[in-house]
């Protein structure tokens, strides 16, 4: 794979640009916890959350949708429900838990998974981006709420370690 000199040996992407991620976390305890690990790490990141405040969010929705995001952007879902940012970009997706409202997923997916600007919107994930969900057995209602009742039952059941949805 080819590596971009000036973004610290992150991946590069086509079209010169940089990988991006953002990492959706369901409650603020973990966002503290995550942002904590990150500043331990010495991991760079934006937090999101909903006592942000509008220049930082600006700044990092900007970056973002540039392309230029230095990074993780962790995001909050108390943000994104009494907020609702319009996150815009060609980034990963990962949920560090599952939502606690099921439109949430697809909300976030089809907002930050999109084509970039530069080329035809395909829809989703296929399109330029990838979205992955932690989830374990403990988390089968909300997994419910996400894929439905016979489908979340056989996940949890099942010995396959990950699932592919298109």
């Amino acid at each position: 794979r080819q590596r971009d000199r000036a973004g610290g040996g992150e991946p590069a992407r086509p079209g010169g640009r940089r990988a991006q991620a953002v990492l959706f976390v369901p409650s603020y305890f973990d966002f503290v916890r995550v942002r904590q690990l990150l500043r331990d790490e010495d991991v760079p990141f934006v937090g999101l959350s909903e006592y942000s405040e509008p220049p930082d969010v600006a700044r990092a929705r900007a970056a973002l949708q540039r392309g230029e995001l230095e990074g993780l952007l962790v995001y909050t879902e108390r943000a994104h429900f009494f907020r609702r940012h319009l996150l815009k970009g060609d980034a990963q997706l990962a949920f560090y838990g599952l939502p606690s409202y099921a439109h949430f997923y697809p909300e976030l997916a089809q907002m930050l998974c999109a084509a970039p600007s530069d080329q035809p919107r395909g829809g989703g994930a296929a399109a330029g981006g990838t979205c992955v969900a932690l989830f374990s057995k403990y988390d089968l209602q909300p997994l419910r709420r996400l894929v439905g009742d016979a489908r979340a039952a056989r996940m949890v059941a099942d010995r396959e370690t990950s699932f592919l949805f298109q």
